[in-house]
């Protein structure tokens, strides 16, 4: 997931995890984390959610920003209101990986608009399955 305080981009990956795609660009009302929890549910009875990847918002200096802190707080959420372990991933660049994307593939950018969460929450998913969970496994 790539969690911000107007839209939350979601990615899924195949069964034998080697592959993530991106769902959905989720507009809800500024800060209005328990739509997000409530999409969240409708995934949970459509697809086999076995862990959650949630992008992580460290600055360059290694400081956190008021995004860490919402995504810290998020991440209490979802643990409140699932059973399923859940992975901080660093963030940094995911987002300005996808506008390079979209600008290379020549999107405008109302069309960029619209897929950057979720192009950037396929591109966190991907970050994991190759570099960290065969390294860490699922852990929360």
């Amino acid at each position: 997931m790539d969690l911000g305080t107007k839209s939350c981009g979601f990615a899924i990956t195949d069964e034998s995890e080697i592959i993530a795609t991106s769902l959905e660009n989720f507009l809800m009302e500024e800060g209005d984390f328990q739509a997000v929890i409530n999409k969240i549910r409708e995934y949970t009875k459509e697809y086999k959610i076995d862990g959650f990847i949630l992008g992580y918002p460290i600055k360059i200096s290694g400081e956190k920003s008021q995004r860490t802190f919402m995504v810290e707080n998020f991440k209490q959420l979802l643990k409140k209101n699932f059973n399923i372990p859940i992975m901080l991933i660093n963030e940094q660049y995911s987002t300005k990986k996808a506008q390079e994307i979209m600008i290379s593939a020549g999107l405008n950018a109302k069309k960029r608009k619209g897929f950057k969460d979720k192009l950037a929450a396929q591109i966190i998913l991907q970050d994991y399955l190759q570099y960290y969970k065969d390294k860490w496994g699922k852990n929360d």
